[in-house]
């Protein structure tokens, strides 16, 4: 477990144990006085869920309006910037599944999420409304890890660990910019090459050439965050993109900013994940 306050706000994580993290990639406590300006969430290529224990939440992207979020969320895999309004008074749980660990867990479609945001309570109801209650009630952060790693490690039980762990390989491979998505559907999955995309859409919500610019637009993101770029054309092609024009494009239809807008304005919102890659 570790923690870090950015913007008021102090988060707090806890990566799961095994066979636990198979299927989760962490779970996250935040909690604080916002300074209720919007923050803005870059894509991801993974499910999240979201209990809040504070006020109302708001938020709003290009491709969705998301409704405020009163008291639980199942947010799908994003191809765009999502813009986040949090409360004054601001303080939530949550977790982050792995590529394909929401699948696996529950055995809904991914991509029924996908580039949206739903009511928890919808999906699950009275399961979920009484593990937000067990939240509510908890006296400590360490406390409601316990809770929501209780809950996944039952879920568990019932998956097969074998198969997560093939799919795990997957997802290792995915982010690899050598690997083909012609070649990884064709020789790994066993199917048909449009049964395969079709399956893969359902466990991670978007289709592996999708994640794969996520991925690469991601591993680009941290690399310009981490260090000055002197030459953004050598930078370009080092991340995986066939020039610097293909990576302006690609960034700007990711965040709604140009590289170069993104350092003036260094949105605050990506040091979470920063700090989670140096510590993990």
């Amino acid at each position: 477990m570790f923690s870090f306050t950015n913007n008021q706000i102090k988060y707090t994580l806890e990566i799961p144990s095994y066979p636990a993290n198979l299927f989760v990639d962490h779970y996250v406590y935040m909690e604080g006085e916002s300074l209720r300006q919007g923050e803005r969430l870059f894509p991801n290529n993974k499910t999240e869920m979201f209990f809040n224990l504070g006020g109302k939440v708001g938020g709003k992207g290009p491709i969705d309006k998301a409704p405020d979020m009163v008291r639980t969320m199942i947010s799908g895999v994003r191809r765009s910037w999502f813009d986040f309004f949090p409360p004054i008074n601001f303080r939530m749980i949550g977790l982050r599944f792995t590529l394909f660990g929401f699948y696996q867990l529950f055995k809904i479609p991914a991509n029924q999420f996908t580039d949206n945001n739903f009511p928890a309570e919808d999906v699950w109801g009275a399961e979920i409304r009484i593990i937000l209650e067990r939240l509510h009630e908890a006296n400590s952060c360490d406390e409601m890890f316990i809770i929501l790693d209780d809950w996944i490690v039952k879920r568990v039980a019932g998956c097969s660990l074998s198969e997560m762990i093939v799919w795990q390989k997957m997802e290792r491979m995915l982010s690899s910019p050598d690997v083909s998505v012609s070649e990884l559907m064709d020789s790994h999955m066993g199917y048909s090459h449009k049964h395969s995309i079709q399956l893969f859409k359902d466990q991670s919500g978007l289709g592996p050439k999708d994640i794969q610019k996520i991925i690469r637009f991601d591993n680009a993101l941290k690399g310009i965050s981490h260090r000055p770029i002197q030459n953004w054309s050598a930078f370009a092609m080092s991340a995986g993109y066939a020039d610097q024009s293909h990576l302006i494009r690609d960034f700007k239809g990711f965040t709604g900013y140009t590289p170069g807008e993104y350092l003036q304005i260094k949105p605050h919102e990506y040091h979470f994940y920063e700090v989670m890659a140096e510590e993990v």
